[in-house]
């Protein structure tokens, strides 16, 4: 479970990372891991579903910290949040209805 805890942190950096790339910034991996960490736990500590609000702020706020300037950090975290957070339950909508319609579930 560590492991594959580490690896998603991975993961989720690589993501940021990619979504500062398309705004012309950049942090360095570990840099990343440790603000997605803090953000995500501050998020998984507010009384929100899925820290909605809440983690994206932690991570404006730690970007903006590490020397991001604000426009591309605010872009960046809500870019990787699009990918990560928002989309996804437009696709298992979206596969449930499909599979029920065909009678799998």
């Amino acid at each position: 479970m560590l492991v594959g805890n580490a690896i998603a942190q991975v993961f989720y950096a690589l993501v940021l990372w990619a979504a500062l790339h398309v705004y012309g910034e950049s942090l360095g991996l570990m840099q990343l891991i440790v603000i997605n960490t803090f953000a995500s736990i501050i998020g998984g500590l507010a009384p929100v579903p899925g820290g909605i609000g809440v983690i994206e702020a932690g991570l404006i706020g730690g970007f903006t910290a590490a020397g991001i300037p604000d426009q591309q950090a605010i872009a960046a975290t809500f870019t990787a949040r699009m990918f990560t957070a928002y989309l996804p339950p437009v696709w298992g909508w979206l596969s449930i209805n499909w599979l029920r319609h065909r009678d799998f579930v």
